[in-house]
C-alpha cells in the first residue's frame, strides 16, 4: 500500500504554532529571509494582539518595509499602538514619499512629534510634500533624487550616483539642471554606463523623457507612464525648477489605488472600506449606499404599481419581467465598464464623446434586436399569446438600447459634474434601467392589449 505524502504546514499555520508556543527567536529566523510584503500579508492575518507582538520582534530596516505594505486596517492599529520614539525610528528609515504618506495618517499630534524629531532637513522636505494634494504628482513624488549641473560630465554624474548611493534606492536617472536649479533634462543610467566618461552630460539627454508638473493629476501621471514606458520622471513647479521625481513603483501603487477607488465607488463602497473593517465600521461605510438603492428601487415598484389593472389582464406579463430588468441592466453595465475605463485612461473625451454615443447606440440596436427576437419567440412558443411575444420582443429591445446609451450618458454626466465617473454609477444605471423597462414594457401591453382585446 503507497504511504500518503505527508502535507507541508505553510508559513501561516508555522508561525501561529511559533506564536503559541512563544517562540520569538524561531519567528525572528522565520522573518529573516522574508520580503516586507510577504511579512505584511502574514500579520495581516493575525488578531490585532498579536500583529503588534510580531511587529514589535521586527528590526527598525525591516519594520519601515512591513508598514507600508499593511491592509489599511492593519496599519491604522498598529499606528495607534505604537510610541512616537517607535515611530520615528520607522519613519526615518523611509524615503520621503513614503515618510509623508504615512505621517499624513498620523493624529494631530503623533505628526507634530514625529516632525520634530527627525532630522530637520528631512522633516522640512516632508513639510514640502504634504503641500501638495494626496491625489497629485507632488503629492507622490519623492524628494531624493541625483542631478548634476549642465557643465557637468558623465564622470561627474557617476560620482553623483555612488554618492546618492546609501541616502536613496532605485536610481534610473540623472537630471540635468541649470544654474537655477531648472530641469534641462533628463539622463537614463544606462546612457551613463555606455558613454565615454568626459562627454558632456547635456549631449546624452533623452529629448523623449518629459517632465511633470507637480500638480498634473495621478491618474495623468499614471497616463504619462504608459504612453512613454517610464520608469522615472523629473516633477517640476510652474516655473521648471526641478522638486522632486517618481518613480516607476509609485506610479504601480497609484493605478492599484485608482482600480480600488472606482471598483468601490461603482459598488457604492467608501474607498476606504475593507474586509478587515469591524462590523460596525463596514455597516456604517455601506448602509448610506443601500438606503439609496432602496429608494431607488422603490421607483420601479411605482411604475409597476401604476400598470397593475394592464398586469391583471394578461399575468403571463410578470413572468418576463425580470428578463426586462436584467438584460436592459447587463447591456448598461457593459456600456459602463467600457466608458468608464475609457474615461480614466483618456481614451474617452467630451470631444470624442458624440461619436462614443452614436457607436453604443448602435451596438445598443444590433443587440436589442438580437436579443428580442429570441425573446419573443420564446414568450409566444411558451405562452402561447402572439401578442404577448410581441410586446416582450419590442420591450427588450427598447430595453436593451436604452441601458446601453444610458451607460454611456451617466458616466459622462457624472464627470461634466466634476464628479467620479464611477461614483455610484451603477446603482444610478440600475434604477433607471429597471423603472424605464418596465414602463416600456408594461406601457406596450397596454397599447397593445387595448388594440387586440
Amino acid at each position: 500500500m503507497k504511504k500518503l505524502k505527508k502535507k507541508e504546514p505553510t508559513t501561516l499555520e508555522t508561525l501561529k504554532d511559533l506564536i503559541s508556543r512563544n517562540r520569538e527567536f524561531d519567528i525572528i529566523d522565520l522573518f529573516s529571509d522574508m520580503h516586507p510584503a510577504d511579512i505584511a500579508d502574514l500579520i495581516d492575518e493575525l488578531d490585532e494582539e498579536d500583529r503588534l507582538h510580531l511587529f514589535s520582534l521586527l528590526d527598525v530596516d525591516t519594520a519601515s518595509g512591513v508598514i507600508l505594505e499593511l491592509s489599511d486596517t492593519s496599519r491604522e492599529q498598529l499606528i495607534e499602538d505604537l510610541s512616537n520614539k517607535q515611530l520615528t525610528d520607522i519613519i526615518e528609515e523611509m524615503e520621503s514619499d513614503d515618510k509623508a504618506d504615512i505621517i499624513a495618517e498620523l493624529s494631530d499630534d503623533q505628526a507634530k512629534a514625529v516632525l520634530e524629531a527627525i532630522e530637520p532637513e528631512e522633516s522640512q522636505d516632508v513639510k514640502d510634500l504634504l503641500k501638495y494634494a494626496e491625489d497629485t504628482a507632488g503629492g507622490i513624488m519623492q524628494s531624493e533624487l541625483v542631478s548634476v549641473k549642465k557643465q557637468a560630465t558623465i564622470n561627474d554624474a557617476f560620482q553623483a550616483v555612488v554618492d546618492a548611493k546609501n541616502d536613496m534606492e532605485n536610481i534610473h536617472s540623472i537630471f540635468v539642471v541649470d544654474d537655477e536649479d531648472k530641469l534641462i533634462g533628463t539622463v537614463p543610467l544606462q546612457s551613463l554606463i555606455t558613454t565615454k566618461r568626459f562627454t558632456p552630460i547635456v549631449d546624452v539627454i533623452d529629448e523623449d523623457i518629459p517632465s511633470i508638473n507637480a500638480d498634473m493629476d495621478q491618474e495623468d501621471v499614471g497616463r504619462l507612464f504608459k504612453k512613454y514606458d517610464l520608469v522615472s520622471v523629473g516633477v517640476v513647479d510652474n516655473e521648471q525648477h526641478l522638486l522632486g521625481r517618481i518613480t516607476i513603483d509609485d506610479v504601480m501603487d497609484t493605478v492599484q489605488e485608482e482600480t480600488s477607488e472606482d471598483m468601490y465607488r461603482i459598488a457604492g463602497l467608501g474607498q476606504d472600506d475593507s474586509i478587515f473593517h469591524k462590523t460596525i465600521d463596514s455597516v456604517k461605510k455601506r448602509l448610506p449606499w443601500l438606503y439609496l438603492n432602496l429608494l431607488t428601487a422603490l421607483t420601479s415598484v411605482l411604475v409597476i404599481g401604476f400598470f397593475e389593472d394592464t398586469i391583471k389582464l394578461m399575468v403571463a406579463l410578470v413572468f418576463f419581467m425580470p428578463v426586462i430588468a436584467g438584460l436592459g441592466g447587463n447591456a448598461g453595465g457593459q456600456t459602463l465598464a467600457l466608458i468608464i475605463r475609457g474615461i480614466a485612461l483618456g481614451e474617452v473625451t467630451f470631444e470624442n464623446a458624440k461619436r462614443v454615443l452614436y457607436r453604443q447606440i448602435a451596438v445598443g440596436v444590433t443587440n436589442g434586436l438580437a436579443v428580442g427576437i429570441v425573446i419573443a419567440v420564446i414568450a409566444y412558443f411558451w405562452k402561447g399569446i402572439p401578442v404577448l411575444g410581441l410586446v416582450i420582443g419590442l420591450a427588450m429591445i427598447i430595453s436593451v438600447f436604452v441601458g446601453t446609451m444610458v451607460g454611456v450618458l451617466i458616466p459622462l454626466a457624472l464627470k461634466r459634474l466634476d464628479l467620479d465617473p464611477a461614483l455610484g454609477s451603477n446603482i444610478l444605471l440600475t434604477a433607471f434601467t429597471d423603472a424605464f423597462g418596465f414602463f416600456s414594457y408594461l406601457t406596450l401591453a397596454t397599447i397593445f392589449l387595448k388594440l387586440f382585446t
